[in-house]
């Protein structure tokens, strides 16, 4: 009976993140809930610190934006969060990588994030210094790291390569986040690609709408869109003015099969509140 129930889960859970079977097995929580929040507190702390970098987007150099990671937004990523590790899956990992690992000479990237080994045909394997977590970007629809090692196509920092002054800088000027905060910023960050298989709400990797809805957002494809994630402690807000739209972003947090476990929606007179905990997310954006 629990090899069933894992496997309807894992079905369930495919649905909605569109992983393939075998990826969104590898996913599924000891209690067989879908389990995208299930995880070691390394990989919470660390999903917090991707999603700093990838919801900030400008010129503020003195704050995650300064990492440059809000153009992901330009690829199509499947996350696929396992309990030990965090999974991206894309046909362009060798364009993902750059995003997301430092080396000498390059923006920053996500500052202490280095690479373990690069393996087949576009596997990336890397561990974050601070946090100790793990993270791979790979095109493998499972999300497994296979084929041989080999050199990357660049010359990213390994995982002998300690902390930079710069890195230990930059993580400095990062606000507190309490525990329950990080796990609504990690969530938002592990629902980037996730959609209602009934149709009613969908993220689009934050630069499109997958149900193609009409009379809804005018604007073009955009990544980014002047999005801000900022705050300390147990308060912070989402500002942005591209998609999703704010309703599906609130669905897909509390959504009784794929949400965070234990987050709530408030509604107010122009914006959504999601809470967890002692913890709120505001959700401001042009587009409601």
């Amino acid at each position: 009976m629990p090899k069933s129930q894992r496997k309807i889960a894992a079905r369930t859970r495919a649905l909605y993140t569109g992983e393939a079977y075998e990826a969104a097995r590898a996913g599924i929580a000891r209690d067989h809930s879908a389990g995208l929040d299930a995880c070691l507190p390394e990989q919470r702390e660390f999903r917090a610190l991707l999603a700093l970098g990838f919801f900030n987007q400008g010129v503020d150099y003195s704050t995650p934006a300064g990492w440059h990671m809000s153009t992901l937004s330009a690829y199509t990523i499947t996350a696929s969060p396992r309990f030990e590790r965090l999974v991206l899956i894309t046909d362009v990992p060798d364009n993902v990588a750059p995003y997301l690992l430092p080396r000498p000479n390059s923006l920053s990237r996500l500052p202490g994030l280095r690479l373990k080994e690069r393996r087949g045909n576009g596997t990336y394997i890397a561990r974050h210094l601070p946090t100790n977590a793990q993270l791979v970007i790979t095109r493998n629809p499972t999300g497994r790291p296979t084929g041989a090692r080999n050199n990357p196509y660049r010359d990213f920092f390994t995982t002998s390569t300690p902390l930079s002054p710069d890195e230990r800088e930059q993580l400095t000027r990062v606000p507190d986040i309490s525990k329950d905060a990080q796990r609504l910023l990690a969530g938002v960050f592990c629902r980037i690609s996730v959609t209602d298989p009934r149709g009613k709400w969908a993220i689009g990797n934050w630069f499109y709408d997958p149900l193609d809805r009409p009379g809804r957002l005018d604007s073009a494809r955009q990544y980014g869109g002047g999005r801000k994630l900022h705050g300390s402690g147990n308060d912070w807000e989402l500002l942005w003015n591209s998609y999703p739209y704010p309703d599906d972003l609130a669905a897909a947090m509390t959504d009784p099969i794929v949400g965070v476990p234990g987050a709530k929606v408030l509604s107010s007179s122009n914006h959504l509140v999601i809470t967890l905990g002692s913890a709120t997310l505001s959700l401001r954006s042009r587009h409601t």
